[in-house]
C-alpha cells in the first residue's frame, strides 16, 4: 500500500453553512425526486446525485491542496501515512 501525507486544516464550523442557493437547490432535487415512480428512476435519479456529489469532492479536494500551499505553515497539521 503506497503512503500518503495527511493534511489537516482547521475550519470553523461557522464557515460552513448552506445558502441561500443550497437550500432552493436541495428543495427543487427533492421534489424532483418525489415524482419519481419506479425503482429504475430511483436508481438513474440516485446515480446522478452521485456523479455531482464527486465531481464537488474532486473541486473540493483541489481546492484544499491549493490552501494547503497558500496558508502558514503553523495553522496546518501533517502526518506521513504508511
Amino acid at each position: 500500500m503506497a503512503s500518503y501525507e495527511l493534511i489537516e486544516l482547521t475550519i470553523d464550523p461557522k464557515d460552513i453553512k448552506m445558502t441561500l442557493e443550497d437550500e432552493f437547490t436541495m428543495a427543487s432535487v427533492v421534489k424532483e425526486l418525489d415524482k419519481l415512480e419506479t425503482t429504475e428512476e430511483l436508481y438513474v435519479g440516485a446515480r446522478q446525485i452521485l456523479k455531482v456529489l464527486m465531481q464537488r469532492q474532486a473541486i473540493i479536494r483541489a481546492l484544499v491542496k491549493r490552501l494547503t500551499i497558500l496558508e502558514e505553515k503553523e495553522k496546518l497539521r501533517r502526518k506521513k501515512i504508511q
